[in-house]
């Protein structure tokens, strides 16, 4: 339901309480206590049979008694039939409710309780919810033992205990929230929904998350890459270890662990992750408090060394940099500083560092544009004055306006200088390895951030798979009752997208394997085949190198013993005879798809061989890939640093490397009967990337919709459309792709002013790449926008000639549209065209409405519409015409 009706959740002008009681001790009346300390400006109406009045607040017997609806309803009672209860308030108008406190007889049945409140488009809040508090409405709709404050922080948490602690925390510490959200089961408001809300709540700087698992996976994610873009997330995730489990299995799946899975969703949502509760504060403090900077590289002053040692310790640790001072810089600092006999960074100030000294290194550091931040350190002492440093440093932050991290060491000496900095939205930490983590932090974020924004370099080919030649292949296997592929086939898979591959010959026999031997060549290798294993070199089922036919003979017999003493039962089918490749300059590796049962299918890349499992060098991401998501998916293994050449060995087709992963993606996306691929091992070098052995695991799918298993959503191929303009030109209607950016700038320095101001309201040129990253980066779940392309008739090239795009609200009820087509195109029917498409795609989508905003000079777009058969109404002085067309 988005985020429908939550505004009656999160800031209610009326509340009833089902279950209140005059019980200090009771749920009941821990709600109606805290409602009334918050302040909560409007009707409190208690439901009790037993009481006419709670805390002076005259009660009702039953729902049906009140003399309205309340915006939201709490249910803390502990007996009855609930789920009856929650049918009546439906059927009696509520449109929110919030279950709190532990809940009677045990779990509740949640798909019910969510099929009700579907059924009456209500919102529900737990059950075993602690509650929700927002301090700026006055509302603390909880069982907190605490009060909280107003702050700019928004804090999301799947679990009571944790977030009753972080309650106690944040009180201890003087932090304040925007949002305090306590999800409790998560039956219908989940976090994505949340997320939802609040990434466009002005009032919320930075949004916290405790998670233990997600269950909404695509819903989770489009709403954390939505807000994510607009404000910095911060998620503890806990539950990180799991054994794995055993069974006959894939390297892939083996080693795609449920944590690891975390990560790679958490990093392509643009999301930070955090390992503790203050860390997370931290983290949401400092990221909410300081600007951002694309750097990496600080500044560490002190007036004590020790701490300068101790930053740069937990600084290189965390695989931070030191910016690199150039000589003019440290000539000036000597001038501030004339005792100190060879000045760097960290730079030591000295026990005896006035504050002037203090705020004039600032100067120094903050206009050399060597180092992007900044961390002050202060040790107390008996000559140097906290307050003043602290002063002198605040005044010269406030002219600079530079990036600043501070961390005043102690406690009573250097409490006034905390509050200052705190007072003056300058992050300041008590220990020197939270300040140092708080700049990683942000590193960190601006680096998931930037991979958000970054315009995916274009596949080196295109590549027309053979999807028939697959669905044959797979169908047979399913057709035989068989779980596994075997490698002619999955080889043919491979093929049919483009995947390079040892072709492998199948023979029954050591003569014909010795013939086939002479056909291919020496040398080679002999693998068993049996559908009873699915690793052959476990049960000593592979020899490499044989140089001639009586060592494939022998090899043959050796298999043969071998795997039948390990596996007496398997039924050896015949055998693999394959070309042995020349493994000079080449490196082993491991790419592969397995199944979370969280976020559904999950790409693993890493070290091979048949170690891989033991070595665990891996990583993971999420489906589908482009280019620049490949070269990450690499880059974040250890065997990476060797795939870009070390001493004699060359640097690997990285190109080639990446078009085996992105195809691997598409296979995985095409085809969803494939439950686990490996290849084991790829041969990659300078000279491209070979598969070596491949696996898959087939299951049949019943479901309707295979590709809602997908956590994001794939390129929409299938609404693509080809259409000739009135001039007999062709062109091709496409879903935007992010890899149109370029392509994009061009066409809008194109389209001639007045049309500009008429799509822009305004006089625009040239867009910043963060806008135009946003407007051709989509999720293709919530924002589609359609472009028409074709063969530029001066070079060839393809140029884009219109475009149109919606962007959907969270409820799916209204999609707002725009549209932009090149100047010279006029007359040739392809807004029609444009428009029209658009408007089928959200139907399709069951929106409700179509909506725009047109300025009242562009006759011929209102007058195009309105034959279309929209509504037209003047809004903003008559300037702007809003038309609207229900779907």
């Amino acid at each position: 339901m988005g985020i429908k009706n939550l505004d009656k959740m999160f800031a209610p002008t009326s509340i009833c309480v089902i279950g209140a009681t005059p019980k200090d001790d009771d749920t009941g009346y821990a709600v109606i206590r805290n409602l009334m300390l918050g302040g909560f400006n409007g009707p409190i109406m208690p439901i009790s049979q037993a009481a006419k009045s709670i805390a002076g607040i005259l009660c009702y017997p039953d729902f049906k008694s009140l003399p309205f609806v309340a915006d939201l309803t709490i249910i803390a009672c502990h007996k009855g039939a609930c789920l009856d209860l929650v049918v009546e308030l439906g059927e009696g108008g509520a449109k929110a409710v919030l279950f709190i406190g532990e809940q009677p007889h045990g779990k509740m049945d949640l798909k019910e309780l969510r099929n009700i409140a579907l059924k009456y488009k209500m919102r529900i809040l737990g059950p075993n919810s602690m509650g929700t508090i927002v301090p700026s409405r006055n509302l603390n709709a909880s069982t907190t033992h605490l009060p909280v404050n107003k702050g700019k922080i928004a804090f999301i948490s799947q679990s009571g205990s944790i977030a009753s602690s972080v309650i106690d925390w944040a009180h201890a510490h003087g932090v304040g929230f925007s949002h305090f959200v306590s999800l409790g089961e998560g039956c219908d408001v989940d976090i994505g929904a949340v997320l939802d809300y609040l990434g466009s709540d002005p009032f919320t700087r930075a949004i916290m998350i405790y998670m233990e698992t997600i269950e909404e996976r695509r819903n989770f994610m489009s709403a954390a890459r939505a807000s994510a873009r607009n404000k910095p997330i911060i998620v503890m995730k806990t539950g990180k270890y799991r054994e794995i489990e055993s069974g006959n299995h894939s390297h892939t799946r083996a080693m795609a662990g449920t944590d690891l899975v975390y990560e790679a969703v958490f990093e392509r949502a643009g999301m930070l992750r955090v390992n503790s509760i203050a860390e997370l504060f931290a983290a949401a403090e400092t990221l909410s408090t300081t600007r951002p900077f694309k750097g990496k590289r600080l500044g560490i002053v002190s007036n004590g060394g020790g701490l300068n040692m101790l930053a740069a310790d937990h600084l290189f640790d965390s695989k931070g940099e030191l910016g690199k001072l150039s000589e003019e810089t440290l000539i000036q600092i000597k001038k501030v500083l004339p005792h100190s006999s060879h000045p760097q960074n960290p730079v030591d100030l000295g026990l005896n560092a006035s504050a002037k000294q203090f705020a004039d290194i600032y100067d120094i550091l903050a206009k050399s544009k060597e180092v992007d931040c900044l961390l002050y350190l202060f040790a107390p002492s008996m000559h140097g004055d906290s307050d003043e440093c602290a002063k002198a440093l605040v005044a010269a932050h406030k002219k600079a306006k530079f990036n600043l991290i501070t961390c005043w060491v102690g406690d009573q000496t250097v409490a006034n200088a905390r509050a200052l900095f705190e007072q003056n939205d300058i992050p300041t930490y008590s220990s020197p390895r939270m300040a140092v983590s708080g700049f990683m932090h942000i590193v960190e974020y601006k680096k998931n951030q930037l991979s958000l924004m970054e315009v995916p370099e274009r596949v080196p080919a295109e590549t027309k798979p053979a999807r028939s030649v697959v669905r044959t292949i797979i169908d047979a296997a399913l057709d035989e009752g068989r779980d596994w592929l075997i490698e002619q086939e999955t080889k043919s898979i491979l093929k049919a997208y483009g995947i390079e591959s040892v072709a492998p010959y199948v023979v029954k026999t050591a003569e014909e394997a010795k013939e086939k031997a002479r056909e291919i060549g020496f040398p080679v290798v002999v693998k068993v085949l049996s559908k009873d294993i699915v690793h052959k070199s476990d049960v000593g089922g592979v020899v490499l190198s044989l140089q001639t036919e009586e060592r494939v003979e022998q090899a043959i017999k050796d298999i043969t013993e071998r795997v039948l003493s390990f596996q007496p039962d398997a039924v050896i089918d015949g055998f693999i005879l394959q070309k042995m490749h020349d493994r000079q300059h080449t490196q082993e590796l491991i790419a592969g798809m397995s199944h979370d049962p969280v976020f559904g299918p999950v790409l693993l890349f890493g070290q091979g061989g048949t170690a891989t499992e033991l070595i665990a060098d891996r990583a993971l991401a999420l489906p589908p890939l482009n280019m620049r998501l490949a070269k990450d998916l690499i880059a974040r293994t250890n065997i990476s640093k060797l795939l870009d050449g070390y001493r004699d060995s060359p640097a690997v087709d990285m190109d080639a490397l990446c078009h085996l992963l992105i195809e691997l993606s598409e296979i995985c996306i095409d085809f969803p009967e494939i439950q686990e691929m490996d290849i084991n091992p790829i041969f990659s070098s300078h000279k491209g990337a070979l598969a070596v052995d491949s696996r898959m695991r087939i299951k049949r799918i019943t479901h309707k919709f295979p590709n809602r298993r997908l956590t994001i959503r794939p390129y929409p191929a299938e609404l693509e459309e080809q259409f000739t303009l009135r001039n007999g030109r062709k062109v091709l209607i496409r879903p935007i792709k992010p890899e149109d950016e370029p392509a994009h700038n061009e066409f809008v320095s194109k389209v001639s002013p007045e049309d500009i101001r008429f799509r822009f309201f305004g006089s625009v040129r040239e867009l910043p790449h963060s806008e135009m990253a946003r407007l051709t980066q989509l999720d293709y779940d919530r924002e589609m926008a359609f472009i028409a392309q074709a063969p530029s008739e001066e070079d060839g090239h393809m140029e884009t000639l219109g475009v149109v795009r919606t962007g959907t609200d969270p409820n799916n009820e209204n999609a707002e549209y725009a549209i932009l087509v090149r100047s010279d195109l006029k007359g040739q029917k392809l807004g029609w065209k444009l428009l029209n498409k658009m408007i089928d795609y959200c139907r399709s989508r069951g929106t409700l409405y179509f909506t725009g905003q047109i300025l009242r000079e562009n006759r011929t777009m209102i007058e195009m519409v309105k034959a279309m058969g929209f509504e037209t109404k003047a809004v903003i002085e008559d300037d702007i015409v809003e038309v609207k067309l229900k779907l």
